[in-house]
């Protein structure tokens, strides 16, 4: 898909996730609301090596 945005064109390619045939449903203070949960666990990014102010730590 190629789009524009402040007179910058670039092409987007959308992530294709796959999603079970089950739906999850419910109510929420008075609102109805629907899920399908994803077929395969998102991966997340790792751990990552972070530094504050010289203090070094690590995030999830």
């Amino acid at each position: 898909m190629k789009l524009l945005f402040r007179g910058i064109s670039y092409n987007h390619d959308p992530v294709i996730v796959e999603t079970t045939n089950t739906e999850l449903e419910g109510t929420y203070r008075g609102v109805h609301w629907k899920n399908h949960p994803y077929a395969k666990p998102r991966h997340g990014h790792g751990l990552k090596q972070m530094t504050y102010r010289g203090i070094h730590y690590v995030q999830n």
